[in-house]
């Protein structure tokens, strides 16, 4: 455990060597094994809007209800200051041959104190293959073990998506429990979410 002070509180250890978004000034583009990812951009918005509506991703991510285009044009404009002023590492996911857009990533939740984050992100329909899906994550968390500097990378995924449980285990997430009512529902239920994490050497 970490150490505490005389008041109880906990402090951080004093070499910390994780990075944060924000002292990333541009949005870099990183490829591997046929995907890539980039800042996003206008030419994007099609692609945003037909996968922030899909079915299966409205079932098992928070997405806003009534997703439009100008809705994806606003997420466009706003990834920049994510990264700045919010902490959020956003990417366009890409194909590495045409450079269009087939879905989107990011780390976010940073936390200082254990040098780790979560993970998050969607495909577009026709681009969900287990290979696309894994390089995706794969360079995902490579980013974020590599230039970021995290210790580990946490993941919740809903207790019925099972083709994220599977792609999670298959790149080297380890199922660590359950996560009680995670996520909200557009009913206003709560659901359980799988809890799993990555560490830089579990990363298959």
């Amino acid at each position: 455990m970490a150490p505490r002070t005389k008041t109880g509180a906990i402090e951080k250890k004093e070499e910390a060597t994780m990075r944060l978004p924000s002292t990333i000034p541009v949005i870099p583009t990183l490829t591997a094994d046929g995907v890539r990812l980039r800042a996003p951009r206008q030419d994007d918005v099609e692609v945003l809007v037909r996968a922030f509506t899909d079915d299966q991703v409205r079932r098992f991510m928070p997405v806003p209800p009534n997703y439009t285009a100008a809705d994806a044009q606003g997420f466009v404009d706003w990834v920049p200051r994510a990264w700045q002023q919010q902490e959020r590492a956003i990417f366009v996911i890409a194909d590495a041959a045409t450079d269009t857009c087939i879905g989107e990533a990011e780390l976010l939740s940073f936390n200082t104190l254990y040098d780790s984050a979560e993970i998050a992100f969607l495909l577009d329909a026709p681009a969900r293959r287990l290979r696309t899906s894994a390089a995706a994550l794969r360079l995902l968390c490579r980013f974020g073990f590599e230039h970021l500097q995290l210790g580990r990378i946490e993941a919740f995924a809903d207790i019925e998506n099972h083709a994220v449980h599977y792609l999670g285990l298959f790149v080297g997430f380890q199922h660590e429990g359950t996560a009680r009512a995670k996520f909200s529902t557009p009913d206003g239920k709560r659901r359980d979410a799988v809890v799993a994490a990555l560490l830089p050497s579990d990363l298959a």
